[in-house]
């Protein structure tokens, strides 16, 4: 099943890196350097799954996923917290701003397999 997916990372090696995996496995893949850029190409694109890394500065991955889950299109959207903080807290906080899931960088295609089946369809 091809998706549609946004990556929203600061960094722009691991951006692109994951992006382009993504790409590579069929998926049609948009990315974002900021929080802001995040929310303008989501509501254009309308990503099926977004992998949003939650420390990005201006606009953290927490309030991209709040202002996200406020727009219609993203209700069936799967939203997955990218982030080097793996404690309990940062799991809760992940949950309570809209993210579906919650992933510890570093992760593996194989970590996102599971997750493209809960994606709906074009």
């Amino acid at each position: 099943m091809r998706l549609r997916i946004l990556v929203a990372d600061d960094n722009h090696d691991n951006a692109n890196s994951c992006a382009l995996l993504l790409e590579l496995s069929g998926h049609e893949v948009r990315i974002a350097y900021s929080g802001g850029a995040a929310l303008e190409i989501a509501a254009e694109f309308r990503p099926q799954l977004a992998l949003i890394d939650v420390r990005m500065p201006e606009m953290n991955g927490y309030e991209v996923a709040r202002r996200m889950r406020a727009e219609k299109w993203s209700k069936n959207a799967v939203l997955v917290a990218v982030t080097g903080l793996g404690q309990e807290a940062d799991k809760l906080e992940a949950e309570s701003a809209g993210f579906d899931h919650h992933l510890s960088k570093p992760f593996d295609l194989e970590t996102l397999k599971p997750l493209f089946a809960r994606c709906s369809p074009k």
